[in-house]
């Protein structure tokens, strides 16, 4: 049967004689198929993938002016309408009058729909041919996506938050100010405790002296932020515990 599918091209129908010793040999399979049986096949090839292929990108429009695109770690909020091959509908944000937003590189939609959104302009319209492997697999979804589909996405790009460099959750929009422990400790104990901590940030972000990463729970951030700074887990953050992003790599926070 492998030998007798190569070359087919969508919607070519054969017919594919086997011989017994290509097929199920001189031992059959029981009582379906006897030994040494020849067999013919009559196929119609429906549809194929390569797991080697990509998701096939159309722009479909682009605005005259198309200089901002998007990139991992953007907030972005977009429409589209998912159907498969034949033109079923599988869903669309316009049934629900509102876009669906996302994080981009945070996987949150399937990698192909990702692949696809990289790049693009407010405004911007794609057609996005996603295979398998890259949408929703084998498995399909039950009730909704069969199992190996194709899937087919018009999508339009709405809006853009840019996120912030990778790593961080945190950022200052201007200089770091200088004794930046002691203006969140307020009450001047040595001692920085959790509600303290957030009210500072909250703090600088209304103030747009800083920026959280777009698209997440700003308290969960937070919470995550105070987290990695209170390396002791006593549920505050003292002087020696406390450094900033440049003094650490390998925290996300400040």
């Amino acid at each position: 049967m492998d030998e007798g599918l190569i070359g087919v091209c969508i919607g070519e129908r054969r017919t594919i004689t086997i011989p017994p010793h290509l097929a199920y040999g001189e031992e059959g399979t029981g009582s379906k198929i006897p030994g040494s049986a020849v067999l013919v096949f009559d196929v119609q090839m429906i549809d194929f993938h390569n797991p080697s292929d990509n998701t096939e990108v159309t722009v479909t429009y682009k605005p005259e002016e198309c200089d901002k695109l998007t990139k991992k770690g953007d907030f972005i909020k977009y429409h589209y309408n998912g159907t498969l091959l034949d033109g079923t509908l599988i869903d669309s944000t316009h049934s629900y009058g509102k876009t669906y937003n996302i994080v981009l590189g945070a996987n949150q939609v399937v990698p192909g729909m990702e692949d696809g959104l990289m790049e693009m302009c407010v405004g911007e319209k794609r057609q996005l041919l996603i295979p398998p492997h890259l949408a929703y697999g084998e498995r399909g979804v039950t009730d909704q996506v069969p199992g190996s589909a194709v899937m087919l996405f018009d999508v339009e790009l709405v809006e853009i938050e840019e996120g912030l460099p990778e790593g961080y959750m945190f950022i200052w929009n201007d200089e770091v100010p200088p004794g930046l422990f002691a203006e969140m400790d307020k009450d001047n104990n040595g001692e920085v405790e959790p509600s303290e901590f957030t009210d500072y940030i909250m703090q600088q972000v209304n103030d747009g002296k800083g920026r959280l990463a777009p698209g997440f729970d700003a308290y969960r951030i937070i919470d995550n932020m105070f987290s990695n700074q209170d390396r002791n887990g006593d549920g505050k953050i003292t002087e020696e515990e406390f450094k900033l992003k440049a003094d650490e790599a390998s925290h996300d926070e400040l």
